[in-house]
């Protein structure tokens, strides 16, 4: 290569750094502002896919209880045995353990499917509502959210008596729900957990309250 070769190739280079520096420094920029709005946006974001994902939830538990009582058919008298002495006193009650270990089984099952099930589209978040501004909440694409996986769903029973008025008890069995959902959020995958207590079945029991109301294990089976 000649003198003069090498010189127009300097020539030439010294003439594009100039003009590729100010790309550079755009592309820069746009790095450092979209990182400004990711860490802005980022909480917003989890936040409204956390509370939208938590209703769902609570909706799905609610429906799965429902549907799991009604194909059962199940009452009070399914979940409780109530003795009364010669007096037709209340005298002991009882948790039906199998039923009631049986049925809660059931119940985690329908609740996991449901959770599995969940529809992506109702957890997008539009873009207007993670600017936090009023009149631009629900506007735009949304930002895809979708159930990535479903953890651990528990269920325990619990009892509870309250007054219904003169000697009269208000004995109320309760299904205690907590379930965890795995949700894939751009570049996170985000836990959400909630806890939904549900009465699966109820009965007002008249006469005095015997200590032996008090003997229900919390759990029930």
């Amino acid at each position: 290569m000649g003198v003069k070769a090498k010189r127009l190739i300097v020539m030439l280079r010294r003439r594009s750094l100039p003009a590729a520096l100010p790309l550079g420094v755009a592309a820069a920029l746009a790095c450092v502002l979209l990182h400004m709005v990711n860490v802005r946006l980022h909480p917003v974001l989890t936040a409204a896919a956390s509370s939208q994902a938590k209703n769902l939830m609570t909706q799905a538990i609610d429906a799965a209880v429902d549907n799991c009582l009604q194909q059962q058919g199940l009452s009070y008298a399914d979940f409780i045995t109530i003795e009364r002495d010669g007096a037709g006193k209340v005298a002991s009650m009882t948790s039906n353990t199998a039923a009631n270990s049986r049925f809660k089984r059931q119940v985690v099952e329908a609740v996991a499917r449901r959770l599995s099930a969940l529809d992506s589209d109702e957890l997008g978040v539009p873009l207007g509502t993670l600017t936090g501004q009023p009149l631009l909440s629900g506007a735009g694409p949304s930002v895809r959210v979708r159930v990535d996986s479903v953890g651990e769903v528990t269920a325990d029973y619990e009892n509870l008596f309250t007054s219904a008025g003169v000697n009269q008890t208000l004995h109320q069995v309760n299904l205690k729900i907590l379930a965890t959902v795995y949700l894939f959020l751009p570049g996170e995958v985000l836990p959400v957990s909630v806890s939904s207590t549900v009465c699966v079945a109820e009965t007002v029991i008249v006469g005095e309250t015997p200590d032996t109301y008090l003997n229900l294990e919390k759990g029930n089976g």
